[in-house]
């Protein structure tokens, strides 16, 4: 499961192996100077936009990779409906990276 390590200039998150095969991405940072806002939703399925390319998804059940809408790309390593971070960023390669947290929160 996809990790947020938070580092005093950047965000990182950690892809775990199988998630950089099946969103082919790598890790990502993201500058703090770019991060609008951060937020906790019980369920990030309703909030997802646009079409899956390129990643990996099944509907409510797993959804990895890009997501593009017009002239906007979001990126999700989301898992069932569980709850998510929602990182919204400006001036970024994503408008927003969204993450399910681990089933310790």
């Amino acid at each position: 499961m996809a990790t947020i390590e938070e580092c005093p200039e950047v965000l990182h998150v950690r892809l775990s192996p199988w998630e950089r095969i099946g969103s082919l991405h790598g890790d990502i940072l993201i500058p703090r100077s770019c991060i609008v806002s951060s937020e906790i939703v019980p369920d990030p399925w309703p909030l997802l936009r646009g079409w899956r390319a390129p990643g990996t998804g099944v509907p409510l059940v797993v959804m990895l990779g890009t997501m593009r809408s017009r002239g906007l790309k979001d990126f999700c390593a989301i898992y069932r409906r569980k709850p998510a971070r929602i990182i919204t960023c400006e001036g970024f390669t994503f408008a927003r990276v969204i993450v399910t947290l681990p089933d310790s929160h």
